[in-house]
């Protein structure tokens, strides 16, 4: 995923001061202070600062019409979304070959819209060689090559036929086939506006960290001009969700969601040449030519409507807003434990809001000294009838172990009492309650364990009436850590 890394001044010291986006606490190189990035799950501006001038922009935009006449160069700095999270699938296994089949030849190959797919093949290197002579120097030029390198049987088929045969999409193994759980990282960049003729549809994966900075009209209105965002905050996190290529996909949910917009420059040079006027855009960072000979029309539609304001990340102390004690650095964490008072604090927008939290007791746990304390959203059903949903609130590196503990968890709920003595140290929370929602009802749709019950499932998803933080035991044992109610065990050093 590329890395995008905000820059702006520390509030306490005016020192430099870069972090990633998404972060929600940072500390200052210069001054040690901790910091509190506050605006989470608000939709957030900055902008890129162009380092292409505009007589660089102009030579750009001439290449290959080097008669062509430069009449002006103006900056335009574009609004893109750019939508982050971290993608939970069901999906359809693949089948597996039929016993007995003969294995294909090893070759890359591709088929339609399918990614190129590699298929394994045990024949001896003079078959592969003679097919290809075969190919290239025409039907019995293969023979002489079988013979010095040795040959499999003349296939039934032709290679021809072999490849567009392991080409074809493979087929499902039907309503009996189990699903399988799959993650990955979602990063989207799309316009926020209508520019028919710019013809850029994404920012790209750069190889190198998009360095941003916090909006500022004034400094953005000094280089050029703000082009207005057109797309609603609803429909661009619709069209960043958009599944596309998920052929095998059967259900899923996108945690950790980030929308923010990007305003980017792109320069547009109107040239001239044989009495014909016509636009060029230039990207404003790399001079990359993107777009030759595009209609003035591009004008109209980079010059329609005024930019709005705009919400921009803020910084402040990481304290406790009940006593004033120090609270954990940890950036991901979106829920601050304060050891001194013995409260939970989440990030509410501009805000440290107050969790309420439990800690469970549980007699088995083992000593104080062996026992570590992680977080869990226990979900309230909004029916009687159904059972209350246990969801990790922390980080684990391995997704499927960490789905398979919600849902013994779930199945066989701890048995506890609120712990009455001197308050254990516990960790932050990486998961909000909302978050903890959209993993409950993926646990629930995967025990359907095929695609036809996890699609019926999906239309009933369970709904939930509230939800409450309460902290576990976990039993240290080698390194491991242990739930004493599953057994379940987790690798202490992938949590967090």
């Amino acid at each position: 995923m590329s890395q995008v890394v905000v820059s702006t001044e520390c509030p306490t010291c005016s020192g430099p001061l870069d972090f990633s986006e998404g972060a929600n606490a940072i500390r200052c190189p210069s001054c040690g202070s901790t910091l509190l990035v506050t605006g989470r799950k608000q939709v957030l501006s900055y902008w890129v600062a162009p380092k292409v001038k505009a007589e660089v922009a102009g030579a750009a935009a001439r290449t290959g019409r080097l008669e062509a006449r430069v009449e002006r160069a103006q900056l335009f700095f574009v609004p893109f979304y750019r939508l982050t999270g971290h993608d939970f699938q069901w999906q359809d296994v693949p089948p597996k070959p039929e016993p007995g089949s003969a294995p294909l030849p090893s070759m890359l190959v591709g088929g339609g819209e399918r990614a190129s797919e590699r298929v394994e093949l045990d024949v001896p290197l003079g078959s592969m060689l003679g097919w290809g002579a075969d190919l290239v120097l025409g039907k019995g030029a293969g023979d002489v090559v079988r013979d010095l390198f040795g040959a499999a049987p003349k296939p039934e088929r032709s290679i021809e036929q072999t490849v567009l045969i392991a080409s074809r999409p493979r087929a499902t193994n039907g309503a009996d086939a189990p699903v399988q759980l799959l993650d990955r990282y979602v990063e989207k960049t799309f316009p926020a506006a209508d520019l028919p003729g710019l013809a850029v549809y994404s920012l790209g994966v750069r190889t190198q960290a998009l360095r941003v900075s916090l909006f500022q009209r004034e400094a953005l209105a000094a280089l050029g001009r703000i082009v207005a965002v057109q797309v609603d905050q609803a429909a661009a996190m619709t069209q960043g969700l958009a599944a596309r290529g998920f052929e095998h996909v059967v259900y899923r949910q996108v945690l950790g969601r980030i929308l923010s917009v990007i305003y980017f420059p792109f320069w547009v040079v109107e040239l001239a040449q044989a009495g014909e006027t016509s636009l060029t855009v230039v990207d404003g960072v790399s001079e990359s030519v993107l777009q030759p000979r595009v209609p003035l029309a591009l004008y109209d539609a980079l010059t329609r409507g005024a930019a709005e304001s705009a919400r921009t990340v803020g910084l402040r102390p990481l304290v406790c807003p009940n006593c004033g004690a120090a609270l954990p650095l940890e950036p991901d964490d979106v829920i601050f434990p304060c050891s001194s008072c013995h409260r939970a604090w989440q990030i509410q927008g501009a805000e440290l809001s107050e969790t309420p939290l439990e800690i469970a007791e549980i007699a088995d746990a083992g000593k104080p000294a062996d026992v570590v304390y992680l977080p869990f959203w226990r979900l309230e059903p909004g029916a009687d009838s159904e059972p209350r949903a246990w969801m990790p609130a922390f980080r684990y590196r391995r997704l499927k172990a960490l789905h398979d503990l919600a849902t013994r968890l779930s199945a066989k709920p701890p048995a506890y009492r609120p712990w009455t003595g001197e308050r254990p140290a516990v960790r932050g929370c990486f998961y909000d309650a909302e978050d903890a929602v959209l993993l409950a009802r993926f646990a629930a749709a995967g025990r359907g364990r095929t695609p036809d019950a996890v699609k019926a499932a999906a239309g009933a998803e369970p709904q939930f009436q509230g939800a409450r933080l309460v902290w576990l035991p976990f039993r240290r044992s080698s390194q491991s850590l242990l739930e004493p109610s599953t057994g379940f065990a987790l690798q202490e050093g992938l949590v967090g």
